[in-house]
């Protein structure tokens, strides 16, 4: 990469930063994990004093170009990622102990820590300050190519992560299978037929959004950007609202269970690859006047497609525990079962039916917003109508009174990345005119051209008519030159001379 400067985007980088530093202090405000962070009992002090240390480091990468213009575009790269380098290595030793945590006590019912809202968040900060500034050289030079090849390679590693993840539970709840002589009956084929149906469901969803983090187009990263950012916002919300501890028995804090859906290595690799490949995707998108709607378009199928799957998976479960339920003569409701059935199969219709008619604009408009009211309603009807216990909740910050966990962060996620697609299909459809018509009219008016005159009629005056004339062209004048003098020979040659012969006479 050459150390020239080149044309600076200001707009873009102070977005890109301001966004950086608003995250990683936001994440200051939120649970890192279960054990630890800003209103968890029990946090040790130690690491609040690295937490005030480390963000510190990587804000100062944020803010270093804005205070300083950088003359030398190598440098600058370098002086970010160091500053950024030690928040990133913290989120891994969060990680590499919530592994731990969860290979040592996994089976005996002990929770494992977790991957928290504050993690998800600060890591995104984090990365979106320590990549190069977006300049005219770093773009054509490519220096993004290396954080490209990160983000394919937590895309792969996170599908690896959540196929051991569904590997460990499917062995930790089928072990007493093994280890006890009792015959094998009909609660056992129950256990086992949820448990497998539950981890293929949270794998295949989170493989279908993984793959898009592994994708070179510019939609699959516009598609990583808006399941990364509707992660965070739903663990977010699930973590700050009252009614969060009811969508989730962990109370937003996203854990690695087949029966809580999708676990920490989709959520963290999510946000990871969203803070990695939005900034220059976003740029060079907005950088396309008029915008290319193929790429938003792509996009929102992707992330359609991924709705539809959830709802569809999430209406044949539903039914698998009513029948399962009904087999071993277990508490049911079948009105309650029925109702979220229906919910969930409206909504993985909606879905489809926006996937194949995205062109017809105003009416998919309207289908994308009733796709956000079904997908809310999801959410709502799941905790209302979820069988409870009589005692009330644990006082811990995680646990529920519900006697089985319907909803979880993914359904939030679900509903706040539709979302996102009504939003897409509306600046891309119905408001792209609007919006047109309004940078048109900001322009100032041209002056407008003068009324041309009628022409004028000019009667031709008749004129006599004239006889030609002979014209003679003057003779040129007649210059007699004199006669050169003669010269006299004194002495008469005897040279040879010419005789003619005498003509014959007739």
């Amino acid at each position: 990469m050459s150390d020239r400067v080149g044309h600076v985007p200001v707009r873009a980088n102070r977005v890109r930063d301001g966004l950086a530093v608003a995250l990683m202090m936001l994440a200051l405000l939120l649970p890192w994990n279960l054990q630890f962070g800003l209103g968890v009992p029990g946090s040790r002090g130690a690491l609040f004093a690295v937490l005030a240390v480390v963000p510190l480091l990587a804000v100062g990468a944020a803010v270093l170009p804005h205070v300083r213009p950088p003359t030398e575009i190598r440098r600058v790269c370098r002086v970010r990622l160091l500053l950024a380098g030690p928040y990133m290595l913290l989120a891994i030793a969060f990680v590499g102990y919530h592994l731990a945590q969860t290979v040592q006590h996994g089976g005996t019912g002990a929770v494992p820590p977790g991957v928290g809202p504050g993690l998800l968040l600060g890591v995104a900060g984090a990365l979106l300050a320590a990549q190069p500034p977006i300049t005219s050289i770093t773009i054509e030079d490519n220096a993004f190519r290396r954080w490209y090849a990160v983000a394919r390679v937590l895309g792969f590693l996170s599908i690896a992560l959540a196929t051991l993840s569904v590997a460990f539970n499917l062995y930790w709840r089928l072990r007493y299978l093994f280890v006890t002589d009792g015959t094998f009956g009909g609660r056992d084929v129950g256990v086992v037929l949820t448990t497998a149906l539950y981890g293929a469901e949270a794998l295949i969803a989170l493989v279908i959004a993984s793959r898009w983090l592994s994708e070179k187009t510019a939609a699959a990263r516009l598609a990583t950007t808006a399941v990364g950012s509707a992660g965070a916002v739903a663990a977010t919300l699930t973590w700050i609202a009252g009614v969060g501890r009811d969508i989730d028995a962990f109370h937003g804090i996203a854990q690695n269970t087949s029966t809580a859906a999708i676990g920490y290595e989709g959520y963290l690799a999510w946000a990871a690859v969203a803070g990695i490949v939005a900034p220059t995707t976003l740029y060079a998108v907005f950088l396309i006047k008029p915008p290319t709607i193929g790429a938003y378009r792509g996009a929102a199928q992707k992330c359609l497609t991924l709705i539809a799957f959830w709802a569809f998976a999430s209406a044949t479960l539903r039914v698998v525990d009513y029948l399962v339920a009904l087999s071993l003569d277990l508490p049911r409701a079948l009105y309650d079962s029925v109702a979220m059935t229906v919910f969930n199969l409206v909504t993985a219709v909606i879905a489809l039916w926006l996937h194949r008619n995205l062109t017809n604009s105003t009416v998919a408009a309207a289908f994308g917003a009733v796709l956000v009211v079904f997908s809310v309603a999801n959410v709502a009807i799941g905790v209302a109508l979820a069988p409870r216990y009589a005692g009330p909740a644990p006082d811990a910050i995680y646990g529920n009174n519900l006697a089985q966990q319907i909803t979880s962060t993914f359904d939030v996620t679900i509903s706040v990345l539709s979302l996102i697609v009504l939003a897409v299909m509306l600046f891309t459809g119905p408001l792209a005119g609007y919006l047109h018509s309004r940078r048109v009219s900001a322009k100032p008016p041209t002056a407008a051209p003068a009324p041309a005159e009628p022409p004028t009629v000019i009667q031709p005056v008749p004129q006599a008519p004239t006889v030609p004339r002979i014209v003679r062209r003057r003779e040129d004048p007649t210059t007699v030159m004199e006669a050169p003098p003669t010269t006299v020979l004194e002495n008469p040659t005897t040279a040879l001379r010419i005789q003619r012969r005498p003509s014959n006479p007739k």
